[in-house]
């Protein structure tokens, strides 16, 4: 098995266009897939990031510069998803659902290289 990296990228100003009903039902949807992900075992990890944007560490001749991140995109990745597949064919399955793929997100599927040290 190998260990991949799902990223959620979606418009965030989208979630403020949905009623409480719609929401909720996105929520449901989250959940069942979620579920299906966990009773299959490929579940290793998940996280959201916050509506802050954080920031961008780069180095500019002999100065750090810290700024941004300043998206070129109108998707900002808004979470990602650890888990283990047989091949980058099974992951990408998993990524079709995902529940916000219906309402414009996307996901990028990445696959890991874990390296332990000690």
């Amino acid at each position: 098995m190998k260990e991949y990296l799902l990223i959620f990228r979606d418009h965030e100003r989208r979630w403020d266009s949905f009623s409480p009903a719609e929401m909720q039902a996105v929520i449901e949807k989250f959940d069942a897939w979620n579920t299906q992900v966990r009773a299959t075992g490929a579940f290793i990890g998940a996280g959201k990031l916050t509506s802050d944007m954080g920031s961008t560490v780069r180095q500019r001749g002999d100065r750090m510069v810290v700024d941004g991140p300043f998206c070129e995109a109108k998707e900002a990745v808004s979470g990602y998803y650890c888990i283990r597949a047989t091949d980058a064919a099974a992951a990408e399955e998993t990524a079709k659902g995902f529940p916000m793929l219906a309402y414009g997100g996307s996901v990028e599927v990445r696959e890991m290289v874990i390296r332990q040290t000690e």
